[in-house]
């Protein structure tokens, strides 16, 4: 009786767990579509720099990873349906294992992540002077970060040539310049005789890296929370198929045993 107690136990506590995860994974994917279909979308303190269309895909990937997660634990552990059970355990082992190598790969090939990161920036900041048609909405994702994070380039503020509107500012601003979109068609810094306009001076590289270097330590505990977590579950549903197999076990021995 004590053996059945414990297993139905942590056949509930698998369900709530996963059932969490399953609407946790709903209110990110709902989010992520409602940021990509929005026109205005929301502004998130932090995150200013970061452009919308990206976030919106990372909370979607997260939540439907998070969603197949969570439906495949609660099913498997209410209905006690093996093949599931097998499956989320499966797709929970390789998301961890995957953070691991990431992880490890990310801090001992730091060097090398950074030095193709910024070839890879600047070839494409050389291929925007060529009006590349199909790279259109990474100048777009660019400018933003660069209007937001009043930047200018990757690594040097003149990586751009032509300069696109983004990367100036108006000095001495009158309430009309005040409302000018720098990230319309219409520039008012085309003209190079513009006394009213500045090129940002600071490279979106530097940018980027000061805001890791202050959020770097909020990224690791956030990580490391749920990696914590994804092993804590695949402890317990190694327990509940043990504690199951047990039972089992004990269920035809009583059964062949006058």
């Amino acid at each position: 009786m004590a053996s059945e107690f414990c297993l139905s136990l942590t056949k509930y506590f698998l369900f709530v767990f996963n059932l969490v995860f399953f609407l946790l994974g709903s209110a990110l994917l709902s989010l992520g579509l409602w940021i990509m279909f929005s026109e205005t979308g929301i502004p998130i303190p932090g995150l200013d720099f970061i452009p919308l269309s990206l976030l919106s895909y990372l909370l979607i990937i997260s939540g439907a990873v998070t969603i197949l997660l969570g439906f495949f634990g609660c099913l498997g552990a209410l209905k006690e349906v093996k093949c599931m059970l097998a499956i989320y355990f499966i797709l929970l082992t390789v998301l961890l294992a995957a953070q691991t190598v990431g992880g490890v790969l990310l801090i001992t090939q730091k060097s090398t992540f950074q030095k193709s990161l910024d070839d890879h920036m600047t070839n494409i900041i050389k291929e925007f002077g060529k009006n590349n048609s199909s790279l259109e909405d990474i100048k777009q994702t660019l400018e933003i970060l660069q209007h937001e994070a009043q930047c200018c380039g990757w690594t040097r503020s003149d990586d751009w040539k032509p300069v696109p509107c983004s990367c100036f500012y108006l000095v001495n601003v009158t309430a009309n310049a005040t409302n000018h979109n720098f990230l319309s068609k219409t520039c008012p810094c085309d003209s190079s005789s513009n006394l009213t306009c500045q090129k940002h001076a600071q490279a979106c590289k530097g940018v980027v890296d000061q805001w890791l270097n202050t959020h770097i330590l909020t990224i690791l505990i956030v990580v490391f929370a749920l990696a914590l977590v994804e092993r804590f579950q695949c402890g317990v549903l190694a327990r509940y198929v043990v504690r199951s197999f047990r039972c089992v076990c004990i269920d035809r021995l009583l059964w062949i045993i006058p």
